[in-house]
């Protein structure tokens, strides 16, 4: 199997003022794979757009698992922090900026799966909250590059 290297200008995942914008795979459908946080099962396979938000995630993960929506969640990969948009909206937008703190209905997929490096984890039900983990389904991306 040959792979294919695509070369993208640095920082592409970067608007010019740091703030979340769209990474590669803008307009693509996206096949996530949800499961909870320590690895055990159950586990199932969500398709998005990759231009839908995190807040879209969010209600689809609810649906799934049948919660209702009745509390705060957030998002998080590495040192960055996407809150529930009723939760961001007590945040100081300059002081949540500094402390990479974002609006979940202000951020496409396509920003946070273009960092396959780090996953994507879901918290729910604030303060003794379910933990799922999300990952991009990369035998997907196998067959696309053969």
């Amino acid at each position: 199997m040959t792979a294919k290297i695509i070369e993208f200008p640095g920082q592409w995942w970067r608007a010019p003022e740091a703030t979340p914008c769209e990474g590669v795979f803008s307009n693509a459908a996206l096949t996530l794979v949800i499961g909870p946080a320590d690895g055990s099962s159950p586990q199932c396979s969500a398709f998005m757009s990759a231009d839908e938000t995190l807040a879209d995630l969010h209600r689809l993960i609810i649906q799934h698992f049948g919660w209702d929506d009745a509390h705060n969640y957030f998002f998080s990969q590495g040192c960055d922090r996407y809150e529930d948009p009723l939760l961001f909206a007590t945040q100081d937008r300059v002081s949540a900026r500094c402390r990479r703190i974002y609006c979940a209905a202000d951020v496409p997929l396509s920003r946070v799966f273009s960092r396959p490096e780090a996953p994507l984890y879901y918290t729910y039900a604030l303060p003794n909250g379910r933990e799922l983990k999300i990952v991009l389904d990369d035998t997907v991306a196998l067959k696309l590059f053969g």
